[in-house]
C-alpha cells in the first residue's frame, strides 16, 4: 500500500530542508589542514547557492525517497494484517455454510470432533487478527524507523496512518467472532449430547427443550454470522477466492 496522502500529511510539519534532512542528509566533505602552511588561515567552505529550479528538485526528490519508505514500512505492517484478516475470513466460511446447522450433516458422532477443533482453529485466527491490530502502532513505528525516516517524522505518520484504521468497526467484529464461535461449540455439543435423537426434517427433535434450544442457537449463529458479514463488507474485506471446506463428514 503506497500512502502518499500520509506523506503528503506529515510535509506540512515541515519545511523543505527539514524534508530533505528527513531522508537522506547530505553533507559538504569536510574542510582539512592538509597542504596548508602553518600560520595560514583555515578556508572557509563557500556555500553553494542553488538556483529556484535545484531547490524544487531536490525537494521533490526527498519526498519521493520519503514516499518510497513509508511505503516499505507500512508495507511491512499491513501485508501481516491483510494476510491474517484473509485467514480469519476462509475460516468463518466454513461455518457459514448451511450445513453446519443441520445434525444430518454428520453420519457418525465422531465426526463432530473435527469441527470443534475447527472451532478451536478460527478462535486462534480470531485471536492472532487482535493481536496484530493491537501492536499495530508499535510496529509501524519500528519498521518507519528501520526506513531510516526521522523519528518526529516516523511519528506523524504513524499516527495518521492509525487514525485512518476503522478501529469501531474492528472492535465489533472481534467481539461478534467471540459470541459466533461459542455458539458454534454449543451447537456441535447439542448434536452430540443428543446423537441420533433427530429425525430428517424439521423439526429435527421430539423433545421440546432440545428443540427450543437448537432453533435459539440457529438464530443466534444466522444473526451474528449476517452482522459479521456486513462488517466486512464495510471494512471492504474481500471474501477470499472458494476453498474447499476440511473434511469432517462424508456428507460435506
Amino acid at each position: 500500500m503506497r500512502l502518499l496522502y500520509l506523506v503528503l500529511v506529515s510535509l506540512l510539519f515541515l519545511n523543505s530542508h527539514t524534508i530533505a534532512q528527513t531522508v537522506s542528509p547530505l553533507s559538504s566533505p569536510p574542510v582539512t589542514n592538509r597542504g596548508r602552511l602553518p600560520g595560514t588561515p583555515a578556508p572557509r567552505a563557500t556555500p553553494t547557492k542553488e538556483s529556484a529550479a535545484e531547490q524544487k528538485q531536490r525537494y521533490e526528490d526527498a519526498v519521493a525517497v520519503l514516499e518510497e519508505r513509508v511505503g516499505e514500512a507500512s508495507d511491512k505492517v499491513m501485508a501481516k494484517i491483510i494476510d491474517q484478516e484473509k485467514d480469519l475470513r476462509m475460516r468463518f466460511n466454513y461455518f457459514q455454510k448451511p450445513e453446519r446447522l443441520n445434525p444430518n450433516s454428520f453420519a457418525t458422532r465422531e465426526e463432530i470432533q473435527p469441527w470443534l477443533k475447527l472451532t478451536d482453529e478460527l478462535q486462534q485466527s480470531r485471536d492472532l487478527m487482535a493481536k496484530l491490530y493491537g501492536n499495530a502502532s508499535e510496529d509501524l513505528d519500528s519498521a518507519l524507523i528501520a526506513q531510516r525516516i526521522a523519528p518526529a517524522v516516523a511519528d506523524q505518520i504513524r499516527r495518521e496512518l492509525i487514525s485512518s484504521f476503522p478501529w469501531d468497526e474492528i472492535a465489533k467484529k472481534d467481539d461478534l467472532l467471540n459470541t459466533y464461535i461459542a455458539d458454534h461449540r454449543q451447537l456441535l455439543t447439542l448434536f452430540d449430547q443428543n446423537w441420533a435423537a433427530w429425525k430428517p426434517d424439521k423439526p429435527y427433535f421430539s423433545e421440546a427443550k432440545t428443540e427450543s434450544d437448537y432453533e435459539k442457537l440457529c438464530d443466534q449463529i444466522t444473526g451474528t454470522g449476517k452482522q459479521i458479514e456486513a462488517l466486512y463488507e464495510k471494512m471492504n474485506i474481500q471474501s477470499p477466492s472458494p476453498t474447499p471446506v476440511p473434511k469432517a463428514s462424508a456428507h460435506q
